[in-house]
């Protein structure tokens, strides 16, 4: 038996219901959108407050402008192909591989030990300042705290300068140069040069020293100063 519509009824009733569920209700707090996608424009913005969140688990594809004014964080892989600015400090904890040209046009500081294993090529003065030394391998030391300054070897010897020459020394023997004189002397012997001459010293100017006898010679040691002269 088919049912029969009541005409005395109205609908004002049901349509208040509805319109009362309208607007109360939440459609976004579990939408989905599709392939025609979510257009905010005219200034429009979406706001995330509180502990709100954006989860992306699929792309991100911004053609205009990202902009962040607070923490960024990234935990995954970073790849940046375009060309990067950063104006403010920069903190590297963790290992850093470069792999191209690195050109650092400003002051570049580290405060720890830096290694450079492949070929160094400086084009301008390289200063080594509050004691600093510089090695070359475990046999040989540029040391500013020897002397005035001084190049040293593993074996002793150094080259070295004090405030008015310069000296090479390996044990007992010694070539020492100033402004106006160079020396040569080794265990006995000293040969001086300089605007009077040239003079030696040692066993040569004492009767006790080795002598020639027998030979015209057109040199003449004074035994007393050692200046050689040449007889005439």
């Amino acid at each position: 038996m088919a049912g029969l519509h009541d005409l005395s009824r109205g609908e004002l009733q049901d349509i208040l219901r509805r319109l009362r569920q309208l607007e109360t209700a939440s459609p976004l707090q579990n939408a989905s959108i599709g392939e025609s996608g979510l257009r905010v424009y005219n200034g429009g913005v979406i706001t995330i407050e509180d502990d709100g969140g954006l989860k992306v688990t699929g792309s991100i594809d911004v053609v205009g402008e990202l902009i962040a004014s607070g923490i960024l964080t990234f935990t995954g892989t970073l790849t940046q192909e375009g060309e990067s600015t950063f104006t403010g400090p920069t903190h590297f904890q963790g290992a850093t591989d470069v792999t191209g040209d690195f050109d650092v046009d400003g002051p570049m500081k580290t405060t720890g030990t830096l290694s450079v294993e492949g070929v160094t090529t400086l084009k301008n003065d390289l200063n080594v300042t509050t004691g600093g030394k510089v090695k070359v391998g475990s046999a040989m030391t540029l040391d500013p705290s020897v002397s005035s300054g001084a190049l040293v070897f593993s074996n002793g010897a150094q080259v070295f300068t004090d405030a008015t020459t310069v000296q090479m020394f390996k044990g007992g023997s010694v070539v020492q140069i100033d402004s106006s004189s160079a020396k040569l002397q080794a265990t006995g012997g000293l040969v001086n040069v300089d605007n009077a001459g040239v003079r030696i010293d040692g066993p040569l100017r004492n009767t006790s020293g080795s002598t020639i006898s027998g030979v015209t010679s057109n040199v003449y040691m004074d035994p007393t100063t050692g200046a050689i002269k040449r007889i005439v």
